[in-house]
C-alpha cells in the first residue's frame, strides 16, 4: 500500500516542504535506515534528516536535503523508483491519509497479528503469569494473545530504539519471561533460552503459517491452531 510523509526544512516556515510519496511502508523505513546511517563525507545527511513521527520528516538544506538523497550513489540512489518528493506551495498544505500502526522500533513490545484475520494473535500458554517452560508451542488464538518483545539481535544499548526493516535479525521474546522463539525440527514455534539464530524482520511478512485447528477430546474444533514456519506463510503485523 502506498504510504505518505511530510518533510519539512528546520531552517524556513515555507522553504523545501515536501509530501512523500512511498512505494510501501517499508521502503519509507529502509529509506530512512540509509539517510540516518549514511557516510557520506560531501552530505551530511545523517546529520541532516530527522524522523519525528513515522509520517513527518525534518531537514536540514544547509547540510543536505532529503529530495536529493534518491540521486546519491552512496546514499539512497536505489530508491529511485519507489519514491518520490512533492512540493507544498506557500500558500497550501496537502492533508495526507494519516496511518495508525505500531512503530517498528527495535525493544518495543507487541501483540502479533494476522493481517488477513485480525482476530487471530500468536499466543503462548502461560505466558500472563510467566509460568513458561522452554520447549512449550507458540499457537495463533482467537480469545487468547501473548506481547512479545522484538529486538534486532546487533543492538545495542547505545542503539536502542531503531528502526527494524525487513534484512535485521530480530530476537523474538516473551515480556513476561527470558524465553525466546526458536523452530522445532518440525517447524513449529517453540519456546527456547536462546533465540532463533538467522531470523528476520520480514519473517513477519510471510514467514510463519498455521495448521489445521487443534481438537479437543469430543471432536470439536478449538480456538487456537499450531504456528510454524515456512517459506511461504500468511502475513502478520505488529500491533
Amino acid at each position: 500500500m502506498v504510504y505518505y510523509a511530510y518533510v519539512q526544512d528546520i531552517n524556513g516556515h515555507w522553504s523545501s516542504r515536501y509530501v512523500v510519496v512511498f512505494a510501501s511502508r517499508a521502503v519509507a523505513d529502509e529509506w530512512w535506515r540509509c539517510v540516518s546511517t549514511s557516510a557520506n563525507t560531501i552530505f551530511k545527511y545523517s546529520d541532516s534528516i530527522r524522523r519525528i513521527t513515522p509520517q513527518f520528516f525534518t531537514h536540514d538544506v544547509a547540510k543536505a536535503s532529503a529530495a536529493l538523497s534518491t540521486f546519491e550513489d552512496q546514499v539512497a540512489s536505489r530508491f529511485s523508483g519507489k519514491m518520490f518528493f512533492t512540493p507544498l506551495p506557500e500558500s497550501a498544505l496537502s492533508v495526507i491519509p494519516i496511518l495508525d500502526f505500531a512503530d517498528h522500533v527495535s525493544g518495543n513490545s507487541f501483540f502479533i497479528r494476522s493481517k488477513v484475520s485480525p482476530s487471530e494473535y500468536w499466543y503462548c500458554p502461560g505466558s500472563s503469569t510467566g509460568n513458561v517452560t522452554p520447549n512449550s508451542k507458540v499457537y495463533v488464538s482467537r480469545t487468547e494473545r501473548t506481547r512479545f518483545r522484538v529486538q534486532l539481535i546487533s543492538e545495542r544499548k547505545d542503539t536502542t530504539g531503531t528502526i527494524m526493516i525487513g534484512s535485521d535479525e530480530i530476537a523474538i521474546t516473551l515480556t513476561s519471561t527470558n524465553l525466546s522463539i526458536r523452530i522445532s525440527r518440525s517447524s513449529h514455534l517453540i519456546v527456547s533460552k536462546s533465540p532463533e539464530s538467522g531470523l528476520k524482520f520480514s519473517d513477519l511478512v510471510n514467514g510463519f503459517a498455521v495448521v489445521t485447528p487443534l481438537l479437543n477430546n469430543e471432536g470439536q474444533s478449538e480456538n487456537i491452531k499450531e504456528l510454524f514456519k515456512t517459506d511461504d506463510g500468511e502475513e502478520w503485523e505488529l500491533v
